[in-house]
């Protein structure tokens, strides 16, 4: 489907009222020039974003200018004279809506999750402070991370800078596939984009989102998401966020089996052998394999390398507690 003038203009509006209506803070001229008109000069952007707070404005979201000693304009929305309040829903459908929405407002996997927190929010005054929870960590309102999820839904190339476990900082450019999380941390899938502007094949890879230093879309490069892509082939288990060092094979006792098959979600497979259920499982990191095991109540069979490992947190365990 081709994208019309009108498309894209549509699509910056709809950004625009979505950041003004969550931005905590007033936002400068500077970034708002940098994310929604990447391509214009000085003068072009300023009558470009007239032209669209006035837009905003028709739409309920009046934006007013907070201009610093510096002389760079900030931007708000004013809370005054926007978001109309109508009348409340029923308790009984905010309960409801609460249910069934809950869920998707605590993910941040979930691209739309501050969105729907804001929307909920104007519902019912109630939604306000019930829905007021506490972010994953590494998963915050920072800049790098809505930008990711603006390139995501909107599905524009983004220009990063990411620091890798071992401390080294490079650049690339990546199309966003998927978010996920991970005890406590956020994830994100991502393919390479190569010089032609063509996603490399085989180049999809997991990033820690708190790890990205910057972020900035590419709004000439546009992607889909392949459609036999699936996230859940990217997901993994606390040890396996890396490159694979082996195969790990743990004995699990039947008080620990459906905790534990929930808990794996796919991963690995279960054989019974002279009576013991064992589960097999690749690993990247054995010493998380061998704490994760303890947390698990689950015993290491092989390699010896794990079988050590896990003995040593016990050993620390029990020197905790005595």
């Amino acid at each position: 489907m081709e994208i019309t003038r009108d498309d894209e203009r549509a699509r910056r509006i709809c950004s625009l009222a979505l950041e003004f209506m969550n931005a905590p803070s007033p936002i400068p001229s500077s970034d708002i020039a940098r994310t929604y008109y990447p391509e214009l000069s000085p003068d072009s952007f300023r009558r470009a974003f007239a032209r669209d707070r006035e837009m905003l404005a028709a739409c309920g979201v009046v934006v007013r200018d907070q201009r610093t000693d510096s002389g760079e304009a900030l931007w708000e929305a004013d809370g005054g004279r926007s978001f109309a309040r109508g009348p409340e829903i029923a308790p009984t459908d905010a309960a409801a809506l609460e249910v069934s929405c809950r869920p998707l407002v605590d993910d941040p996997s979930f691209p739309l999750a501050d969105e729907l927190r804001f929307a909920l929010g104007k519902l019912a005054r109630a939604f306000s402070e019930s829905l007021s929870v506490g972010r994953v960590a590494g998963g915050g309102s920072t800049r790098e991370l809505r930008v990711l999820r603006r390139c995501l839904t909107e599905r524009v190339a983004a220009e990063v800078r990411y620091v890798d476990a071992h401390g080294i900082e490079s650049e690339r450019r990546i199309v966003p596939y998927a978010f996920f999380s991970l005890r406590g941390a956020l994830y994100l899938v991502a393919a390479l984009l190569g010089e032609d502007g063509l996603v490399r094949e085989g180049s999809e890879r997991t990033y820690r989102v708190e790890r990205f230093s910057s972020a900035a879309p590419l709004p000439g490069c546009r992607y889909d998401i392949p459609p036999d892509f699936s996230v859940d082939d990217y997901r993994r288990l606390p040890f396996q966020m890396g490159p694979a060092v082996g195969a790990a094979t743990f004995e699990v006792g039947p008080e620990h089996e459906e905790a534990l098959r929930r808990s794996a979600g796919g991963q690995g497979t279960f054989d019974e052998v002279n009576g013991a259920i064992l589960w097999s499982v690749e690993m990247s990191d054995v010493r998380a394999a061998a704490s994760w095991a303890v947390s698990m109540g689950i015993v290491p069979r092989e390699p010896s390398e794990l079988v050590g490992a896990w003995r040593s947190v016990l050993e620390g365990v029990l020197s905790d507690v005595r």
